[in-house]
């Protein structure tokens, strides 16, 4: 099992989440690819995947900014001045839990970057994908959950109007995990622990991990959990240069930033290369296991531009359609 060691912790501000009007404008065009669309609680916007049944009327709800105004009850706002959205029988309601890992690894950077002025790299990938795919389900009326590894929670949430709460509150769990971490309190639950705790109320539906998933005690207990919810479980594999490819040599004492262990490491190019091969093994492993599972799995490298990720890569690999 991979480590999340590193020589130095570095700290930084929040801010970089308001996304382009442009790069908006493609994400509302898209939607989340829920394979095996699990039937909610409640009828909603997605068409079922069940055939040879009639698509019948069943219920309304009350219109949330974004919804597509063609399914506006047209005679009830004229009778009532509230528009209502119709609902059919053979629609779903889907639940799309985003769940952010905001563990101390997700927040470390090299040594060379301004760790007081700027984001670390692979936290900032990750709350901008979190956010990315939340405003794509909340834009096509999919019902929002996202939650972190420290427990903080965001939703339910449903309509794109509910889109600056969204980038609201990952700010706010930006500077509050810096501001944790600096004060050395920023410990969180094992992966495990939180996928399995989170597991218990959660409503069947599409599940998207972001996470380094460097933590000692693995995750396929948490995965397994999930399963058990009946939520189709995907994951987003952020991994930051540095850990993909290190540029380390010689003599170095290296630090853990979850455990806070140290170990004195001679590297050279032999350790590098055995570095390599066992960091793809071990991606390969999960991304194996979150297949059999049958979940997506895409391993991103958090110095790409978001929009290639989510644009092209999320779009070729049919997490999004």
């Amino acid at each position: 099992m991979f480590s999340s060691f590193s020589r130095t912790i570095s700290f930084c501000a929040y801010n970089h989440f308001v996304l382009s009007e442009a790069f908006l404008q493609s994400l509302r065009t898209l939607r989340l690819n829920a394979p095996r669309r699990r039937v909610g609680s409640l009828t909603g916007e997605r068409r079922s995947v069940k055939r040879g049944r009639s698509v019948e009327f069943a219920d309304y709800r009350n219109y949330t900014p974004g919804d597509d105004p063609r399914r506006v009850d047209w005679n009830v706002y004229a009778r009532l001045e509230r528009p209502y959205i119709k609902l059919f029988e053979d629609e779903e309601d889907l639940t799309t839990h985003i769940l952010l890992d905001d563990s101390p690894s997700m927040f470390w950077q090299p040594d060379d970057e301004n760790g007081d002025r700027h984001l670390a790299q692979k936290w900032l990938c990750a709350a901008q994908l979190a956010v990315a795919l939340g405003y794509v389900a909340l834009a096509s009326g999919d019902k929002v959950v996202l939650e972190t590894s420290s427990s903080q929670r965001f939703g339910p949430k449903r309509g794109v109007a509910a889109a600056a709460a969204l980038i609201a509150f990952v700010e706010r769990v930006s500077a509050g995990d810096q501001r944790d971490l600096r004060t050395a309190s920023g410990r969180r639950q094992p992966l495990n622990a939180w996928l399995k705790r989170y597991a218990l109320d959660a409503r069947p539906g599409l599940c998207i991990l972001i996470s380094d998933m460097l933590d000692e005690g693995g995750y396929t207990e948490g995965f397994n959990a999930l399963g058990n919810s009946r939520m189709d479980v995907n994951l987003l594999h952020t991994l930051s240069p540095d850990e993909l490819d290190p540029a380390l040599t010689g003599d170095l004492r290296l630090k853990d930033v979850e455990t806070a262990n140290q170990q004195d490491m001679s590297i050279d190019d032999a350790v590098l290369s055995r570095y390599r091969q066992r960091l793809v093994a071990w991606s390969e492993a999960i991304a194996a296991d979150v297949r059999r599972r049958g979940g997506r799995y895409y391993l991103a490298d958090t110095s790409l531009p978001l929009e290639r990720i989510v644009l092209r890569d999320l779009r070729r690999a049919e997490w999004l359609i």
